[in-house]
């Protein structure tokens, strides 16, 4: 599966990157909101892990425009936990919302929830 990874985190991008390699995923890396919107037209991804608190363009507005366009698996991966920042990420057509910090375990059985969604 090809999946874009968008975080500004250097270290949460590698960590992510690395274990979806070493599962056998097509990784593509974005570390803004604009640089996601470009990788996503580009690549086409099948699942997107989008973080909120973004440089340029914050992740809810990036996944709006995502949603626009097309449909496909988007999971928030943010450190935003209130109620509100949940229900925006709904909203904004996020797929599922997942709290940083996370357990990798918790975020590979997601992605596989929503691949087998997609059928």
């Amino acid at each position: 599966m090809r999946i874009l990874i968008v975080d500004d985190n250097r270290d949460i991008l590698e960590l992510v990157q690395r274990v979806l390699i070493a599962e056998g995923h097509d990784i593509i890396v974005a570390r803004n909101g604009m640089e996601a919107l470009q990788r996503e037209a580009e690549h086409r991804p099948d699942l997107i892990v989008l973080d909120i608190n973004l440089p340029y363009l914050d992740g809810w507005e990036v996944c709006r425009q995502i949603k626009a366009r097309r449909s496909v698996p988007i999971i928030v991966l943010s450190v935003r936990a209130e109620a509100i920042d949940i229900e925006r990420s709904r909203a904004a057509g996020a797929d599922d919302h997942m709290l940083k910090p996370f357990e990798i375990s918790d975020l590979l059985n997601r992605i596989e929830r929503l691949a087998r969604a997609q059928g």
